[in-house]
């Protein structure tokens, strides 16, 4: 093999390499996986378009009580899952009497928009849903209530945090079901440990497309957790699974933490038996949030556990 070949193999070697490590990081962070189970199953539930981040149309869907309720809730499904999977848990917070409104988020359910994926991107979503809501609904709500789930009650954190426009004073309280506190804690977990010493690339890409995509926010990979980003001042129900195979419970310890520092009112439960997967329900789940929320909003009708 001629010298000149050795140098450019010397040369495109590493570039290859680097290449290949980027490919894989956007496919594997900034990907959403094949999108399923968005359809949902009760016929009330109205949907309406909206414009999200970039002006991208998306829908949201509303399921309103029978009678005029007071409250609504926003509920936030994780990665992964879908509106339709997570239908059960609406059902039950609307047989609360409250008004209950959500979306697939993109790259989920019935929704586009996987490529470029950014927890960013679907704040700037579920904000451009509230802030379009008033349109669809009869009256304002004098409650807002958010539900978050595993990577949703990330974002449900980050939307209590930081409330704006029309329901920013209405907002009442924040319930996280086995929520991700920590978006480093997410990815070093994703990341096979074998493959540890690639970190500080896939930090270093992860920060360079988030910058990429969003030039005019301030992008930091360690300040992606409680507290940086924010903590809600209103009270807070906190839902973790004892049996914790997606996230463990380390984001539950990290949120408690600092939770136990500050001064928003909260009360947390590990529930026996209980899984990750919004899939499956417990009746321990159901009664622990009836009991928290039952006596805050204004019902005629309450959830019956059997």
């Amino acid at each position: 093999m001629e010298p000149l070949a050795w140098v450019l193999l010397g040369i495109s070697a590493p570039i290859a390499v680097w290449l290949l490590i980027r490919r894989v990081v956007v496919l594997v962070f900034m990907r959403t996986p094949p999108p399923w189970g968005g359809n949902l199953k009760d016929p009330r539930w109205a949907p309406f378009r909206f414009a999200g981040w970039g002006d991208d149309t998306l829908t949201a869907h509303l399921l309103t009580t029978d009678n005029v309720s007071k409250d609504l809730v926003l509920y936030v499904h994780g990665y992964g899952s879908s509106l339709g999977r997570a239908e059960e848990r609406c059902l039950h917070l609307n047989s609360l009497g409250l008004n209950v409104v959500g979306m697939n988020l993109r790259g989920h359910g019935g929704c586009r928009h996987r490529d470029d994926w950014t927890l960013l991107k679907v704040m700037a979503d579920l904000e451009a849903l509230l802030k379009a809501l008033p349109e669809h609904l009869e009256t304002l709500p004098d409650r807002v209530w958010i539900y978050g789930h595993s990577v949703g009650g990330f974002l449900a954190i980050r939307l209590g945090g930081m409330p704006s426009g029309w329901w920013a004073n209405r907002l009442s309280g924040v319930i996280l079901e086995s929520p991700a506190t920590s978006y480093p804690m997410v990815i070093e977990r994703t990341v096979h440990p074998r493959l540890h010493f690639t970190m500080p690339w896939v930090r270093w890409i992860l920060r360079r497309e988030h910058e990429r995509l969003h030039p005019d926010l301030p992008v930091r990979y360690a300040t992606a957790q409680v507290p940086h980003f924010g903590l809600p001042k209103v009270p807070m129900l906190i839902l973790q699974a004892a049996i914790d195979k997606t996230l463990g419970l380390r984001h539950h310890a990290l949120l408690v933490q600092h939770l136990d520092a500050n001064t928003t009112p909260f009360e947390s439960h590990i529930i026996e038996g209980h899984l990750h997967t919004a899939t499956k329900d417990s009746d321990a789940r159901r009664k622990l949030l009836e009991d928290w929320l039952s006596p805050q909003i204004d019902s005629g009708s309450r959830g019956v556990l059997v």
